[in-house]
């Protein structure tokens, strides 16, 4: 996300705050930094480490993140580390692989679209959006970049990220955007780290594409 100094920052999705107080380390504890989640429980944690590390730039919400660029927007930069199934975190919590089911999979899609559109419609123009998952489902990373792509004025840009493989071009009877590439998946078994997803958005210009018709 590369936040900077002075500038409007968001996390959509912040709790417990690990991500949020090391953005505010990032701006050198200036500007304004949104750490919005929707679990009041969790904002307690959010709250006590950016109290811990010394933010000072940071105002925490607790809300909808769907519905937050009703209240705030013009970000410059919008981060969304989105909930998600946690298959990526497998090969560490072994009792989830009998918890998960592709229904969970299909409703963590449904929530991260809904919350990209929600980053997107919170950034300014030439803004950046990050969208992250601890997922390597196709369905809850390169779909859900795809369904963005298709309904907003958005194009993704490279990573900037050294390692990694690239985001996936097709998947089973789907195809993407090659720029799909430009995105980084990251596996336990190749990098030795959590499955991990990252996709980096700009912002172009507002409003929704004429050519919404895309599949979901």
């Amino acid at each position: 996300l590369a936040p900077g100094p002075g500038e409007r920052v968001l996390d959509l999705s912040a709790a417990p705050g690990g991500k949020a107080s090391y953005m505010a380390q990032l701006m050198r504890n200036t500007g304004t930094l949104v750490a919005n989640d929707a679990s009041a429980a969790r904002q307690k944690a959010t709250s006590a480490n950016l109290q811990r590390m010394g933010v000072v730039n940071a105002l925490v919400v607790c809300g909808d993140g769907r519905k937050l660029p009703r209240r705030m927007s013009g970000f410059d930069r919008v981060l969304l580390d989105a909930p998600c199934s946690g298959l990526g975190v497998l090969s560490r919590d072994p009792a989830a692989r009998l918890q998960r089911t592709a229904a969970d999979v299909r409703r963590c899609a449904h929530l991260q679209k809904e919350l990209l559109l929600a980053a997107v419609d919170a950034t300014r123009v030439g803004g950046t959006v990050v969208y992250s998952t601890c997922s390597v489902a196709a369905e809850e990373n390169e779909q859900v970049v795809h369904y963005a792509l298709q309904r907003r004025h958005v194009r993704l840009v490279d990573s900037g990220l050294p390692f990694g493989s690239p985001g996936m071009v097709k998947h089973m009877e789907r195809r993407f955007s090659p720029a799909m590439a430009q995105c980084r998946r990251f596996y336990p078994h190749q990098h030795n780290v959590d499955g991990f997803f990252v996709a980096r958005l700009e912002v172009v210009a507002k409003g929704w594409r004429k050519n919404d018709a895309a599949d979901e």
